[in-house]
This record gives C-alpha cells, structure tokens and sequence, in this order.
C-alpha cells in the first residue's frame, strides 16, 4: 500500500474538516470536474468513496474541532486534483491535513477487535468519529474485515442488518466483489436466507412447520399424524426448494429436509392408502352383492364374510401397490395419449357451460324417478336423458378428478343403484339407477365450493342460507316420516331440499377426522343397524334415499360451521 493511499477524505475532497453538507457538496462538485469517470475510473471512485463517507459523518452530527491556523485565517485549501487514481504531489499538501504515516491495515485491525471485544457494545456511528476512521485506506480495511465477518455464521441476523444498512452494502454490490467476491456471495446468501425466514413467519401458516426443520430431527414424527401439519410441511418443503435456495444453504439442514419430506410422504401413503383402501373394499364388496342379486353369482352364503375380508386385502394391496410403486410410465404414456387424441376435446370442459349445465338437467331429470307408477315411455325417457347427463358429468368432473376417483366412483354407484333397485325404484332400469347413482356422487363429492358461486348468490347469505337449510331439514325430516305430507309429494320435496343443501357445504376432511376414520365407519355401520326399522317404518319407501341423504348433508354443513367459526375466533 502507497503512501497516497493513507490521504484523508479530507484532503481527497480538498476541504477542512467539516460537518456541513453544503460545504462537502460545494467541495465535491469542485473536484468532480477535475475527476470525470471518462478520465479515471479509479481516481472518481476515490473521489466518490471519500463524499459518500463525509456525508455519512455529517449526518451522525459530526462535531470537530477544526485546526486554526497561527498568524493567518483558516481557509479552505486549493482542490487537490486526482490523476490516473493517485495524488498528484506536484502541489505540496495543507499543513492543516497532515498525511498519517501508520500502517491502515494494523489500525483498522485494531479498531475491529475492539469492536468485537465490546460485544457489539460500540454503535458504528461512534466508532466512525475515530481519527484513523476518518483515512480512506482504514476505512476500507475495517469494512473488509466486516464484510468478511458478516458472510460467516458466527455474525448474528440482527448485526449484519446493522452492517447492511449502516455501509449501505445492499445498493453496492458490484463493488463489494471487487473487495472480496467469496465474502460477498456469503453475505447476501445469508442475507437473502433472513429475509426468507422472516417472510415464511411473517405469513402466520408455516411457523411450526419451520420450528421442524430448523432443529435437529427426533427420534420419532408422531406429530406427522396431524394430516394439516403434514401438508403444510410438504408445502412448505417444495416452496424452500423452489423459491428459497439460500434457505438450505445457510439456514436450514438439507438432511433434515429430506429426512421430514421421506416420514411426511410415507405417512401420507399409509393414510391415503388406508381410507382409499376401505371405500373401494366397500365398493367392491358391495358389486359382489350386486352381482349375486342380478346373475346369481356367488349363491354360497358363508361365501360373503369371507369375500369381504378378501376384498378389504386385495383393495388394500393394490392402493398399497399404486402408492408406493407408481407406475409412472405407464400412466404419462396415458396422458400423452389422451392429449393427443382428445385434447382438443378436453379444452371444453372447463367451461361454465359443461361445468354447471349439467347440475341443472339433473336436478330436474332426478325428479322422474320419484313418479309413481311411470309408463313405460317415461322410464325409456328417463334412462336415456340421464345417461347422457352422467357422460356430461364425468366429462365436467374430469378437469377436477384423476382416474382413481372414478375407480372408486364407478363401484360405489353400481352399489347405490342395486340398493335403489331393491327398494322402491324396481321400476326403472339398472341403467337408469346406475347414471342417477353416478351424477350424485360426484355432485357430493365436489360440494358447494365452486357451484354456489356459479348460482350468483351473494356471499354474505352462505351463512344464513345454511342455518335455514339446517332448520328445515330437520323439521321436513320428521314430518316427512311421519307421513303428514301427501304420499306423492313427500319423496320429491326431501329430495330437492337435499339438492338444495348441495351448494351449501364444502368437502372437507379436518385434522382430527383421520384419526377417526375407522370408529366412524363403525359408528355409521352401528347407526344403519340400529335405523332399519325406521327406514322400514317410513310411509313411502322412496323416501330411504333422501331421508338418508338429509342427515348426511347436515352433518358436513354443521362441520362446515364448526369450522369456520374456528377459524375466525382464532383470526380474531
């Protein structure tokens, strides 16, 4: 290092020193003409690095006191100009600005370990009213160290804030890779990675999820059971990976990473597997029992406990199979065979057209199977018109399915429509019940989330709108046994206000239901037991389906409700 890199900013700048900003302006624009970029890179950075310090000493209220001079006035000495980034010395230097003669690299270290023993005790705004502080050479030395300091892991968040805002490093990184390129890509990765961990927090969703991953993982991840914290933790998992790198890099472990994202997926498969695996053992049993009835097949009695244990392991094992060897070649040669030969197709059904139009033929077309005693001509009519609208229904519903929900679907209808056979509905073709069984379910199964708005009915009636549908389920329920309404009208009216509830709720599954899987599906088994003489009592027999559907729907509006107001007494 040269003697002419100890010259003070002040002499750089051609003033006294001084705490006035006109003065460091007036002196600035003087030497700026003397050292244009065009002429000398090195030289104007000088100059600049020497202005941008003098103003931040005046900003702290810089207070000096200034050398007078003995037998003349104090003046401000002659600018001094810059060539090719060194002092031209063809000018002698005021006598009032003496150049330091001490080595900047040695002050600036000591300057640093004092700061560091104080324990951050020492602001940076009064340590930039040093003496040594005020040479270009100790400053920059002194903002190296810090630089270098700041990029490793032993600087807290809070303290390379203070750096960051107090060097304005953030509006100077070009030449902050100039001083040090490793310590720089340090510095804004970890600063980069604060601002991540205080924008995930910020959001209120993600902030046990990071608790996880920020400490060393457990012997165990019980806590995985919670089937919300279990998404939110993939969620977030995909969201470091794909929008917060430095995250892994600085922050977080990627061992802990990958070590949470293998317990969360394997609990996933296993709970998935398990509930898919009971419905479609269910459906399956249940197309067992269709088949018998219909064909005659499996006429062993004490053929049907044991089918449906066989059924329960063979759905299980192919749910099992598909989670966790999924076949992934075959099913994107499906896709791209489906794009090719019926994208063109497929773009339709997204609009409100097939997504919607289909809802109001039904709702109509269903009620033909509430007439009594229909002709011949009706129940043709009937099997045909709901045909088409059960294609039109997994058309819509396809841009919101994958292909394992219309293999549970499929059963479960063929189950539905032979139970509707063997009531009150033996009028009507297997065809016809099949198609009425099929738009039904996936009405349920895609809720109210979308059709209510498609309806065009304001937001602020949702809540009053269930609490009335609520009411009069419950009273049309008992008075619909009871069979106080005419014989013929009963049936139709429970079933419409059952299609009246549909946009009402929304399909959800909380946290807590996972763990109650299996007892409620013994509880509904139980319930459906102990009400077969109230079904058998019912004055009309075609009121079994909406009578059972009634309480379902209420069930769902009513966690619906729960949920919600949940939700705003924590948001409160």
């Amino acid at each position: 290092m040269t003697g002419s890199d100890t010259l003070s900013i002040w002499n750089v700048l051609g003033i006294a020193e001084t705490d006035n900003e006109r003065d460091i302006k007036r002196a600035y624009a003087r030497q700026l003409k003397l050292n244009r970029p065009e002429d000398g890179a090195e030289a104007f950075q000088r100059l600049r690095d020497a202005y941008d310090y003098a103003l931040r000493i005046a900003a702290h209220g810089q207070e000096r006191q200034v050398p007078k001079a003995s037998a003349t006035p104090a003046t401000a000495p002659a600018p001094v100009p810059l060539v090719a980034g060194k002092i031209d010395f063809g000018k002698p230097l005021p006598a009032a600005l003496p150049a330091t003669t001490a080595d900047p690299r040695k002050e600036a270290q000591t300057l640093w370990r004092e700061w560091l023993a104080s324990g951050n005790g020492i602001k940076l705004s009064t340590l930039e009213k040093r003496e040594a502080m005020t040479h270009l050479a100790v400053r920059e030395e002194f903002e190296l160290l810090a630089l270098r300091y700041c990029a490793t892991a032993a600087c807290h968040d809070a303290t390379r804030g203070q750096f960051i805002e107090h060097y304005q490093w953030d509006q100077r990184l070009p030449q902050l890779h100039k001083m040090d390129a490793e310590a720089a890509r340090g510095l804004v990765g970890r600063h980069n990675a604060t601002a991540s961990l205080v924008y995930l927090r910020r959001s209120g969703e993600y902030g046990a999820c990071l608790d996880l991953l920020l400490a060393a993982p457990p012997a165990s991840a019980f806590c995985l059971h919670d089937v919300r914290l279990t998404r939110t933790l993939l969620a977030l998992i995909e969201g470091i990976r794909a929008h917060h790198g430095d995250l892994l890099t600085y922050k977080i472990d990627p061992a802990s990473i990958t070590w949470w994202e293998r317990k969360a997926r394997a609990k996933n498969y296993f709970g998935g597997t398990a509930i898919r695996s009971a419905v479609a053992g269910l459906a399956i049993y249940g197309l067992a029992l269709f088949m018998h009835e219909r064909w005659g097949f499996f006429a062993i009695d004490s053929f049907y406990s044991i089918f449906f244990v066989l059924s329960q392991l063979l759905s299980f094992s192919a749910c099992a199979a598909f989670a966790f060897y999924r076949p992934t070649a075959l099913l994107d040669r499906m896709t791209q065979f489906r794009q090719q030969h019926f994208g063109v197709y497929l773009q339709y059904r997204h609009r409100h057209l097939w997504q919607f139009g289909w809802v109001y033929a039904y709702a109509g077309l269903s009620l033909l199977l509430f007439v009594s005693h229909p002709s011949p001509m009706l129940v043709s009519g009937a099997t045909l018109l709901l045909a088409v609208c059960a294609l039109v229904a997994v058309f819509a519903s396809s841009a919101h399915f994958k292909l394992r929900a219309y293999l549970l679907l499929l059963p479960i209808a063929s189950l539905l429509a032979w139970m509707m056979r063997e009531t009150a509905f033996d009028a009507f073709s297997t065809g016809a019940c099949f198609a009425f069984s099929l738009c039904l379910l996936i009405l349920l199964a895609r809720g109210g989330a979308q059709l209510y708005p498609a309806l065009g009915l304001p937001k602020a009636w949702h809540h009053r709108l269930r609490i009335t549908w609520l009411l009069g389920g419950t009273l049309l329920f008992f008075v619909a046994a009871a069979g106080v309404l005419p014989a013929g009208l009963a049936p139709a009216l429970a079933w419409m206000w059952c299609l009246a509830g549909v946009p009402l709720y929304a399909f959800t599954m909380p946290s807590i239901s996972r763990h109650l899987v299996w007892p409620a599906l013994l509880l509904a088994k139980i319930t459906l037991v102990s009400s077969t003489s109230f079904f058998a009592n019912l004055p009309d027999a075609r009121l079994m389906l909406p009578e059972a559907l009634l309480p379902l729907i209420a069930m769902v509006i009513l966690a619906n409700l729960f949920y919600e107001n949940q939700q705003e007494n924590v948001h409160a």
